[in-house]
C-alpha cells in the first residue's frame, strides 16, 4: 500500500490550516501559496500528480491575485 499520497494530503491540510490561522483572506494569494506547498510536497515525495496540481494552483492563484490587486488599485484610484 502506497502511503505517499495520504501523507502528502495531511501536510497540505496542515499548511492550509496554518494559512487560515494567519488570516489570509485573499483567495488568490492563499491559492497560490497552497499551490506552492502542494508542489513542494510533490517534489519531496515524488508525487508527479501532486506537483502538477500544485503548479496549476500556483498559476490560477497568481491570476486571481493579480485581478484582486488590480481591482483594489482601481478602487483606491477612484477614492
Amino acid at each position: 500500500m502506497n502511503l505517499t499520497r495520504p501523507l502528502s494530503l495531511v501536510a497540505i491540510a496542515a499548511a492550509a490550516l496554518a494559512l487560515t490561522a494567519c488570516g489570509d483572506k485573499d483567495s488568490g494569494h492563499a491559492q497560490k501559496t497552497e499551490g506552492e506547498i502542494k508542489s513542494t510536497v510533490g517534489d519531496i515525495t515524488g508525487d508527479k500528480d501532486l506537483q502538477k496540481e500544485g503548479k496549476k494552483d500556483e498559476v490560477v492563484g497568481g491570476v486571481k491575485s493579480a485581478g484582486e490587486d488590480l481591482k483594489a488599485a482601481a478602487k483606491d484610484a477612484k477614492d
